[in-house]
């Protein structure tokens, strides 16, 4: 949800950062279980998993170049 303010808080900048890093851990891992399933569906599923994530990622990213910092 965008901040009404159009501003964010230092804290939210943390917190917004320490999430992009689990993104990208989720990313790396859904696309390493893609390349090691022998099971095709299964990896499909991993790698759709892992577009899913880094759209979450440039999502949150967006939201750290918001604005000024409080």
């Amino acid at each position: 949800m965008p901040h009404t303010t159009g501003k964010i808080t230092a804290r939210e900048l943390v917190d917004l950062q320490d999430h992009l890093g689990l993104e990208t851990n989720l990313v790396g891992q859904f696309n390493h279980f893609a390349r090691e399933c022998t099971n095709p569906q299964l990896s499909q599923i991993c790698q759709q998993m892992a577009r899913s994530r880094m759209d979450c990622f440039h999502l949150l990213a967006r939201h750290t170049n918001m604005g000024p910092i409080q």
